[in-house]
């Protein structure tokens, strides 16, 4: 039979936490269009993960190619080809953003979670970190810690944030890196 003074701490405890739950409810949501990023991806840093195109059976008739004339605008063309374009978007609606922090810094602009897409992390130190983003959910592909205690704390989806121990993050510690997924709504 638990004693009253422990009733009392009990109780006492649970009022602190409804009163936090309604004052979290009347705080402003996060606004990401406001958040600049204090260092910027670098250029090779995303990879975008498409899916396979189905292979097509060649026609037999042929219609003869024209080749147009070498000018500066297609040669612009012809680069930015190499590149390759940004895949579209595989969902119209975006339903969170992914934030990473390295070493208490903003790494990027928040990044939208509309398309599969791998992030690379390269520290000046030799640390990487590959952060795996898809139109639901969001995790630690792989890092060069020893623990992998990010790796292993699994993916934050739509789903299931709100049941995580970490809720929206994935941490990892030795590399200093936080991976937050931020729900629209």
């Amino acid at each position: 039979m638990p004693k009253k003074k422990d009733a009392w701490i009990i109780a006492g405890i649970l009022v602190l936490a409804v009163a936090l739950f309604a004052i979290s409810r009347f705080m402003p949501k996060k606004d990401l269009s406001e958040r600049v990023a204090q260092e910027t991806l670098a250029p090779d840093a995303v990879e975008y993960l498409t899916p396979e195109p189905a292979q097509q059976e060649p026609e037999e008739t042929e219609l003869p190619t024209v080749q147009p004339e070498e000018t500066e605008s297609s040669q612009l063309q012809e680069t930015a080809q190499v590149a390759g374009p940004m895949p579209p978007a595989q969902t119209a609606e975006v339903k969170g953003h992914v934030i990473i922090t390295v070493a208490g810094r903003q790494y990027g602009d928040p990044i939208a979670m509309d398309r599969d897409k791998v992030i690379t992390i390269r520290q000046d130190d030799g640390k990487v970190n590959k952060v795996h983003i898809t139109p639901e959910k969001v995790y630690m592909e792989s890092s060069t810690c020893d623990n992998q205690d990010c790796v292993g704390q699994g993916e934050v989806s739509l789903e299931n944030y709100e049941t995580r121990i970490l809720s929206t993050y994935v941490i990892c510690l030795p590399n200093e890196v936080t991976i937050e997924m931020v729900p629209v709504e």
